[in-house]
């Protein structure tokens, strides 16, 4: 969100052209890196640089759809696809064509709520090892700023 810039238009944009919550947002040159949009980043206009994949379907969770983009096994195959120009693009059409097994909607929801867990957890992580960081730091120059007084 740090990174995002401002976009002034003359009129306002329609909704489908802005980012929606349940959106997955796929970059097209290296590291396919596909993102899941959620109310905070909702409303956003999406770069060229980027495709939009919006499930319309019952039978498909775009949670667990993201996760399906960001295994290994998939981007591998998003990387053999990709053209052998200096960016490395995958074509849109790939992505649209691309087949998958759809597993029940049950199991899809269990896969994707433990990966979206395990995201947060991981972020929670940094954050505290950033925070512990910090800390160290701070103490010490505290242990610096006593020992340097004392002396």
């Amino acid at each position: 969100m740090n990174e995002a810039d401002i976009y002034e238009a003359k009129e306002p944009l329609k909704e489908k052209y802005l980012s929606q919550s349940g959106d997955i947002i796929v970059r097209l040159t290296a590291p396919y890196t596909a993102v899941l949009i959620d109310k905070t980043t909702s409303g956003m206009v999406v770069s060229s640089n980027f495709v939009v994949i919006r499930v319309e379907y019952k039978s498909l969770l775009p949670e667990y759809l993201f996760w399906l983009l960001n295994t290994e096994k998939i981007k591998r195959k998003i990387y053999e696809n990709a053209t052998s120009n200096m960016l490395g693009a995958v074509n849109v059409r790939f992505l649209a064509d691309f087949e998958l097994a759809i597993l029940s909607v049950e199991d899809q929801r269990k896969i994707a709520q433990f990966n979206l867990m395990a995201k947060r957890e991981n972020q929670l992580l940094r954050m505290l090892a950033d925070e512990k960081q910090k800390y160290y730091a701070d103490v010490l120059n505290q242990a610096y700023k006593r020992a340097k007084k004392g002396k």
